[in-house]
């Protein structure tokens, strides 16, 4: 799957919709103006009911307007200015609370940790 538009979060469905060994690759970025972005491209991979990710390469691209969250994108521009988001190895859908691997710590969570499986009970 590919997200041709900059967006500051993942978007549930898109992870619910991945086969086993599919992969989405999405712009993460931050406003650079009124419809442009820049940030990160990221690709995630499924595995299982883990997510492996990791960021490719630095992009500008324009924004996708609909799923832009302002409460996320300083905390965004903070990952990518730092170079955070460059050790992304995983998305975490678990609910925890936040950790020192977490890049961006959300209802989806960017993270450094290595993917682990969501375990039913």
């Amino acid at each position: 799957m590919l997200i041709n538009a900059g967006v500051t979060h993942l978007y549930p469905p898109w992870l619910d919709r991945l086969r086993e060994g599919g992969r989405l690759v999405l712009p993460l970025t931050v406003a650079m103006g009124a419809t442009l972005g820049e940030g990160v491209v990221a690709k995630i991979t499924r595995e299982g009911d883990a997510f492996l990710a990791q960021a490719i390469t630095f992009v500008a691209i324009y924004s996708c307007t609909s799923l832009r969250d302002p409460q996320l994108e300083p905390l965004l521009g903070k990952a990518i200015g730092s170079g955070a988001l460059l050790k992304l190895k995983s998305v975490r859908r678990d609910p925890h609370t936040p950790a020192d691997t977490c890049l961006l710590h959300g209802e989806l969570c960017l993270s450094s940790a290595e993917p682990v499986a969501i375990r039913e009970a």
